[in-house]
């Protein structure tokens, strides 16, 4: 508790720590040097999510939303948010007038490339030190973690990182 006192606690080294948080330290870490290296760009959040868009042949919002386990109203304001930037473009299926494709736009695919410059930067310092072995047994354990945590009972939550 003496480190308490001098103001100087790393709850990340205690291992007691929940792994939400250490995730999400790490995340708000990444998201804030990505949003810093992207601060030129007309936007200031949903970076992945236009990344995901644009690398999809074909999503809707639904399928966005499954994806990222956001509900529809969230969907529809960061769709909103990256169409008023012009970023994305919203097409109703003629088939289906409920179901909306989501494509990004010509400035949102140039957005595209440099936002995945900017996550293959930071990932790359991120991991600097780490063997491509250990790069790869990290996401294999990420993905195993969501696995094992798939099968718990939860209540649905999601954390679409933000400028605070």
């Amino acid at each position: 508790m003496e480190d308490v006192k001098k103001g100087i606690v790393d709850p990340l080294s205690k291992e007691d720590t929940p792994l939400a948080f250490r995730l999400n330290v790490i995340a708000k870490k990444y998201y804030g040097a990505a949003a810093k290296q992207m601060e030129n760009l007309d936007m200031e959040r949903y970076f992945f999510v236009l990344k995901l868009i644009a690398k999809s042949e074909f999503i809707t919002q639904q399928c966005l939303a499954n994806c990222l386990k956001v509900d529809k109203a969230g969907i529809v304001r960061m769709i909103d948010y990256l169409s008023d930037k012009g970023l994305v473009i919203r097409e109703v299926n003629p088939n289906d007038r409920r179901e909306h494709r989501i494509l990004a736009s010509k400035k949102g695919l140039k957005y595209v490339t440099k936002i995945e410059a900017s996550f293959n930067d930071i990932s790359e310092k991120a991991f600097a030190g780490f063997t491509k072995a250990e790069v790869k047994q990290y996401i294999e354990m990420c993905q195993r973690i969501n696995e094992n945590l798939e099968s718990l009972p939860s209540t649905e939550y999601s954390i679409i990182y933000t400028k605070n």
